[in-house]
């Protein structure tokens, strides 16, 4: 049997007819793995701003259709593989 904690974070459910909110604003809490959960609030910090803030920014942005999922996730390259790489100027 499948836990909650087991199911993956990288896959949207699928579309269901229903019925939508009818306030404008609401509030909802959810449950990331540490790593994730830590990755959320560091990437907050560089932006000056809370993980909330920056959550429901890139909900809105996907909703929005300013971003796409993708099928395979980027990784960014460790620093060791941009060793000689010119970063501009």
């Amino acid at each position: 049997m499948s836990t909650e904690s087991e199911n993956p974070l990288d896959t949207l459910p699928p579309i269901q007819p229903g019925a939508t909110a009818k306030t404008q604003t609401r509030q909802f809490q959810l449950r990331l793995p540490t790593e994730l959960y830590l990755r959320l609030e560091l990437e907050a910090a560089r932006r000056a701003t809370t993980s909330y803030k920056l959550g429901a920014a890139v909900l809105a942005m996907f909703l929005n259709g300013k971003l796409v999922p993708k099928k395979d996730p980027i990784e960014a390259p460790a620093d060791s593989d941009l060793v000689g790489v010119n970063h501009g100027s």
